[in-house]
């Protein structure tokens, strides 16, 4: 028995490194809003790093696909920032932010007619909240 002490120290050691490890993890959420910090203060570099590693954990986090897109437009890279926004808009179809801003991604690649849809549907997907939210409840 004294020969597996060893091992079941180690395996310890292991067990209690990945506990510890988990405790300091953020969420994709929590990614995402401090990539939102981060913009807010004019920290753009940290908050790409914060809005991939939100993605990264995520892949399904639209506001990591959200935040990218915007800075990708604001480091001129606006395919990149069409593909982010691109993929918001997939994982929900109604997110009218997005389609807002692939629509200006769109008018700075001088993609007129397109900018215009992407601005139409945005027009329309916000109205239709802003009707929602002003009902009249009974």
């Amino acid at each position: 028995m004294n020969h597996l002490k060893p091992f079941f120290k180690l395996l310890a050691l292991l067990f209690l490194g990945m506990i510890l490890t988990q405790c300091g993890t953020k969420t994709s959420e929590e990614y995402a809003q401090e990539g939102n910090e981060h913009s807010k203060q004019g920290h753009y570099a940290d908050a790409k790093k914060s809005y991939l590693k939100a993605i990264e954990q995520d892949p399904k986090n639209i506001a990591g696909h959200y935040g990218l897109g915007g800075m990708y437009n604001l480091e001129k890279k606006y395919t990149d920032a069409e593909k982010s926004f691109k993929t918001a808009i997939q994982l929900d179809p109604t997110h009218f932010n997005s389609w807002y801003s692939l629509g200006y991604t769109y008018e700075l690649m001088g993609n007129k007619e397109d900018a215009e849809k992407s601005y139409d549907k945005y027009r329309r997907l916000k109205g239709e909240m802003d009707s929602i939210l002003n009902r009249e409840t009974p």
